[in-house]
């Protein structure tokens, strides 16, 4: 039976961390089992599992089966203990009751498991062929299932696999001499080259800890070895797997092959050993005698003990982000010639950076006329027209018109702004992470002037808080020297921005929320919303919406501004006022905008840094995007943007009710949050657009979604 004095170091840090690092760093000669707190597995005569808890044996847990071996072993933290034993898997209790068990069929093996949320596991079953399996407990039903590439012993085919947090799976083929990534479609996406190895885990942000024959290896996703241990050096001959701990110290289990080898107890076998990273060994585990742990396969520590109703691995689980709306549960009312129109152009070969070489900004990882294609694919596709000249025409038409402006076009003199997307810039120096594309930048200019018959002098493309990029500035202005740069710090043939003060009046008490609004954007005749196709881990995306912030007096550096209700109820979905929505109806922002677009050409899981990764799923396959999205609807823009996110990566927790924003605009005058939206003082009547997510299949009912794969 569990103990109180059991629990409470599985549950509480404070107790964990004090008994897991109370000990001196450098203890070459202790082989105790005091230094820390952990749950101990081998694969042995005994069959026997252990939690070490203050240099104490407080439990212990048995393989139910009785026979073969305990290949691997992931202590839970409500105590209980998933185990994979050659012959099956099975989850133990704290009192060694079978909550569930699955024998592995006749001519099979299993040697690895691992909880995927709370009522799912993932394993690798060795055999003829060999095959990752998802599947649900305690029903015992299979939800997923692919083959794996494997060698003809069944015996030695695969040890360990873990999800990494990319929701793909890691799977260390020992047969064949390789670690493999798979998505849950069995669609192998990278290979690393390590002979033998045992296992592999994610043990930081895209790097990988691997053991292999008589080495562990820390890699990037791109193979770079970022710390090596030549287990030799150390005396290990059979390492099997290996932890890092918080303060950066890998702990390397020692196996001990007890059916051929007698345990002199007087001079014991190393079980693990622990390394710090300059080399030096902190802690040797020997333990044969009171208490006897037997030989080491699997050491967790307590304060890695696994929270499976916090485990969320896309679709390896199913998990699907909480939404405010259910799919194809349209609200609201559709904008645009064709009311609700949004066109979705997917161009595969516009953007092929490597990854890993270079800016993704060059040329050379990115096809211009690809651009260009697009975009006046795009104004076609959501006009209805039959060409790119008379598409710009009939936006400018329909938005004069709609303006009281009359049933006309363009007139030289008029100003159309550009709002890019520059989050990630605060230089005029090009950077690796994702901003707005100069290939799609360049392409919209192109457009607008050669289709739409615009003046460069009457074009400016602005980024109010942040700076415009060399790429996009320089490839612009070789070729349009006349269109207007506008950004946060000027300079280099850009201007600085100016702010007219108080010019956003919220709907609610925003706090100390910007209020200034760019003089660029204020004095435009014709906005262009250019966002760009990424989540968030504020508000959930990075979309049309959300561009808007960019272009109030803020500053530069984005931890000295307020950020009040961009952010939904991520644990319960509460509605509430959202400042999105102000944006979108105010009269120089959301309603001055002649056309919403979504640069997609490469989109990425992370606001931060570089793109990535790559896309996986149908039509991506393994691609980036490539995808531009427009509309003259801002909801239905952000709608579709949002659910290609939610397809793609449904794993991303700040997804969930990231919905609430559109909600909110879709049921003005009868929002859920009971808010009455403003502007100028005056209630507003009617929806600001209209939303819908899509079904599984991206398909839709009202808003009226064009794919067009060029």
């Amino acid at each position: 039976m569990i103990t109180e004095s059991i629990y409470k170091p599985l549950m509480s840090a404070a107790i964990l961390l004090c008994g897991f690092l109370h000990a001196p760093a450098q203890q070459p000669d202790n082989s105790g089992i005091e230094r820390h707190n952990f749950m101990y597995a081998g694969e042995g005569k005994r069959q026997q599992m252990f939690i070490v808890n203050e240099g104490k044996v407080t439990q212990k847990y048995y393989n139910p089966d009785g026979r073969g071996e305990i290949s691997d072993a992931v202590l839970m933290t409500d105590g209980n203990v998933l185990l994979a034993h050659q012959y099956g898997i099975s989850e133990i209790t704290p009192e060694n009751k079978i909550r569930w068990s699955y024998a592995a069929p006749e001519g099979t093996e299993i040697h690895t498991v691992q909880p995927v949320g709370s009522d799912m596991v993932v394993f690798i079953q060795n055999g003829k062929p060999a095959k990752a399996v998802v599947m649900r407990i305690p029903e015992l039903t299979t939800v997923h299932e692919f083959q794996l590439p494997s060698s003809e012993g069944v015996h030695g085919q695969f040890r360990n696999a873990r999800l990494s947090s990319r929701g793909t799976l890691l799977v260390a083929n020992m047969g064949l001499d390789y670690v493999g990534e798979y998505s849950v479609q069995g669609n192998e996406l990278k290979r690393w080259e390590i002979k033998s190895p045992w296992s592999v885990a994610e043990v930081e942000k895209e790097r990988l800890l691997v053991v292999g024959k008589n080495l562990v290896k820390k890699i990037d996703r791109d193979g770079n070895t970022l710390r090596k241990i030549n287990t030799a050096d150390y005396g290990l001959k059979s390492p099997q797997k290996a932890v890092q701990l918080k303060n950066g110290n890998i702990i390397v289990n020692e196996w001990t092959n007890e059916w051929r080898t007698v345990i002199d107890t007087a001079n014991a076998p190393v079980q693990a050993i622990e390394i710090t990273p300059d080399g030096t060994v902190a802690w040797k585990l020997r333990s044969w005698k009171n208490p006897d742990l037997g030989p080491s396969t699997t050491i967790q520590p307590l304060d890695q003990a696994v929270n499976r109703n916090r485990m969320f691995f896309g679709h390896f689980n199913g998990r699907q982000p909480q939404l405010m709306v259910a799919p194809n549960t349209p609200l609201g009312t559709g904008r645009g010639i064709h009311p609700g129109r949004v066109a979705w152009i997917h161009s595969p070969g516009v953007a092929e950076w490597d990854g890993k070489t270079g800016l993704w900004v060059e040329d050379r990882w990115n096809n211009q006329s690809k651009a260009d294609a697009m975009v006046r694919e795009a104004v076609m596709q959501l006009t209805g027209q039959p060409d790119a000249k008379k598409a710009w025409n009939a936006l400018f038409r329909h938005f004069n018109k709609i303006h009281g402006k009359g049933n006309r076009g363009y007139r030289a003199g008029e100003s159309i702004t550009v709002k890019l997307n520059m989050n990630n810039a605060i230089t005029h120096h090009d950077t690796i992470e994702l901003n707005s594309s100069p290939f799609v930048t360049l392409a919209l200019v192109r457009s607008m002037v050669n289709d739409g018959g615009i003046r460069p002098a009457d074009i400016i493309l602005c980024e109010p808080s942040r700076a415009i990029t060399d790429s996009i500035y320089n490839k612009v202005y070789r070729e349009f020297p006349g269109v207007r740069f506008i950004d946060n710090i000027g300079g280099h043939g850009r201007e600085k921005c100016e702010y007219y003060p108080e010019r956003i009046v919220y709907s609610s008490d925003n706090g100390k929320l910007a209020r200034g609004l760019a003089k660029c954007i204020a004095d435009a005749d014709y906005l262009i919303n250019s966002a760009l196709l990424k989540t968030h881990v504020g508000p959930g995306v990075t979309l049309t919406s959300k561009n808007w912030y960019g272009a109030t007096d803020i500053a530069l550096e984005w931890r000295k501004n307020a950020h009040n209700n961009f952010s939904q109820d991520k644990r319960h979905g509460r509605p509430g006022y959202k400042t999105f929505v102000d944006f979108i109806a105010h009269k120089d922002l959301g309603q001055k905008t002649l056309l919403f677009l979504i640069d997609g050409t490469y989109g990425s899981r992370h606001v931060n840094g570089a793109p990535a990764p790559k896309w996986q799923k149908a039509p991506f396959n393994n691609d980036w995007c490539c995808s531009l999205i427009v509309s003259q609807d801002e909801l239905a823009c952000d709608a579709v943007g949002m659910d290609l996110l939610i397809y793609e990566w449904p794993e991303f927790p700040s997804l969930d009710f990231c919905d609430e924003y559109l909600r909110e605009a879709a049921t003005i005058p009868s929002t859920k949050s009971g808010t009455i939206y403003k502007q100028d003082g005056k209630p507003l009547a009617n929806p600001l657009g209209l939303m819908e997510h899509c079904n599984q299949n991206l398909g839709y009912t009202k808003l009226d979604m064009v794919y067009k794969k060029l």
